[in-house]
């Protein structure tokens, strides 16, 4: 493993053309990296032909090379990379590249719908703690700790009538606030954040 320092020099050689460079650079991943090739194309050919792409690329483009993070991390994303070409390039790979882009934009698409929810999560919060001390309780106990009705009218000594009118009054407040939007499904939210 090398040090910052000595991976710093290494590049700063590379970038000047020095083979010796490259040759350290080459004897110190290859193996690794091929091994990470074999595992995820398991064909031998095809993974000497990329890593031997891969290592040529770095030759070529080490003039204009910034690493922000090691040196090793940016091979393997390189080889990563490579991988997705040759997924790319060969017609089986074709189906399953179309899937993969489905999900990962299905993906993105939910992380928006979830940084929107977190939003609406942390105003429905809000609410839930302006409502009054008992109403604010009942619907904590009833929504969030999913107690049954009977179980919070014997814990707070009440009516199990007055319990389903507190509870009434908070989710129709909670809709008036949020109209559209299903409120339970909001507290269901909530519970997740909080694992």
């Amino acid at each position: 493993m090398l040090s910052v320092r000595g991976e710093k020099e290494l590049l700063h050689n590379l970038k000047q053309g020095r083979h010796a460079a490259f040759n350290t650079i080459y004897d110190l991943y290859s193996k690794q990296l091929y091994t990470y090739l074999l595992h995820k194309l398991t064909d031998p050919d095809l993974c000497s032909d990329v890593l031997q792409d891969l290592f040529t690329s770095l030759w070529e483009k080490r003039a204009a090379i910034e690493i922000d993070t090691s040196l090793k991390a940016y091979l393997y994303q390189s080889a990563r990379y490579k991988i997705f070409d040759v997924y790319r390039n060969h017609k089986k790979f074709q189906k399953y590249l179309t899937e993969l882009a489905g999900y990962m934009d299905a993906d993105y698409s939910l992380m928006g719908d979830t940084l929107d929810h977190r939003k609406k999560l942390a105003e429905t919060m809000e609410s839930i703690n302006k409502m009054p001390g008992r109403m604010k309780e009942i619907f904590i106990l009833n929504k969030i700790d999913q107690q049954p009705i009977q179980d919070i009218a014997t814990r707070l000594n009440i009516s199990k009538q007055t319990v389903k009118n507190q509870l009434g009054k908070a989710l129709h407040a909670l809709r008036i606030n949020y109209s559209g939007l299903d409120t339970l499904v909001l507290v269901f939210l909530a519970l997740l954040l909080k694992k």
